[in-house]
């Protein structure tokens, strides 16, 4: 797909073709650092955005006041990545993002204020996705089963609802390991991706990696991202 003048492989590049062809309810990324996985989310936000006009996102971590300065910037970063800066208006009062044309929304909210998250509504379309960044910081699986909730409702022929999870390696004894890695179904995609599939990374990025190697246990976890189940190109 072309973007303005932007060639969309070109800026994605390789290692999520399965992460960005998927369309079951949950998309679950463990990913080391530099693993490019919370950019090619933010890409994927933005791409469905401005490709359906049905689709609105709720961008959820644990704190409020940590969006700003990771996802929305992030979100800020794909935007112009994509060219699309002048059909976009990126607000910090409330923290939320307009596509212009069509008035849909990618709103942003905190666990620690739960009544903003259970009564969200937009005008436009649907809130049909949700983006919850750092979920290893959701430690109650109850609290993650109020939030899948809040995305439902009926939707035009063809579309559906999508849960998208993304964190750095954390402990097997989270409840994310059972409820997603653990599982076989086909409505769940659960990858583990590092910094072997990110081809923008510069040399001094991966002498860095190269350091860490001679500390194999966090070369395993902070370089490899834990045991790898990486996706298919």
């Amino acid at each position: 797909m072309r973007t303005n003048t932007v060639y969309l492989p070109d800026i994605v590049g390789k290692g999520y073709g399965d992460f960005w062809r998927f369309k079951g309810r949950y998309k679950v990324v463990k990913g080391s650092r530099a693993s490019k996985k919370s950019s090619t989310q933010s890409l994927k936000v933005i791409t469905e955005i401005v490709e359906n006009p049905h689709i609105n996102w709720l961008v959820v971590r644990k704190v409020e006041r940590t969006l700003r300065d990771s996802c929305f910037a992030q979100l800020k970063w794909a935007i112009r990545r994509l060219q699309l800066d002048r059909y976009f208006k990126c607000s910090t009062s409330p923290l939320e993002i307009t596509y212009i044309p069509t008035g849909q929304k990618i709103l942003f909210r905190g666990l620690d204020d739960p009544l903003k998250v259970t009564s969200i509504t937009v005008d436009v379309g649907s809130l049909c996705r949700l983006w919850i960044e750092e979920a290893f910081e959701i430690t109650s699986e109850e609290a993650f089963d109020r939030l899948d909730e809040s995305i439902r409702g009926r939707l035009p022929e063809g579309m559906y609802h999508q849960v998208v999870l993304t964190f750095n390696p954390w402990s097997d004894k989270h409840w994310l390991k059972k409820r997603f890695f653990d599982a076989d179904s086909p409505n769940i995609l659960a990858i583990t991706t590092n910094y072997l599939c990110n081809e923008f990374l510069s040399d001094s990025d991966l002498i860095l990696f190269e350091e860490m190697k001679k500390n194999p246990r966090r070369y395993r976890t902070a370089g490899l991202g834990g045991k790898p189940r990486l996706p298919r190109r």
